[in-house]
């Protein structure tokens, strides 16, 4: 299970990164405000980050106790 935490983890971080080239690169090649990349950098991956971090933490807690 904290390996499913920290790999949620690098792959929010992952889709954040390629969000925000896309939403950019959207942008600027048809010259038109895009809500779906931006909603995904802004909202969603930052969430499943810290969904990631802290069952990271709950369960590296739990397997020292």
């Amino acid at each position: 299970m904290l390996k499913r935490f920290l790999l949620t983890m690098g792959i929010a971080v992952g889709v954040f990164l390629v969000s925000v080239v896309l939403h950019n690169v959207v942008s600027g090649v048809f010259g038109i405000e895009e809500p779906v990349f931006f909603i995904i950098a802004t909202i969603i991956c930052p969430v499943a980050f810290l969904v990631g971090a802290v069952g990271s933490i709950v369960f590296a807690v739990k397997k020292h106790r």
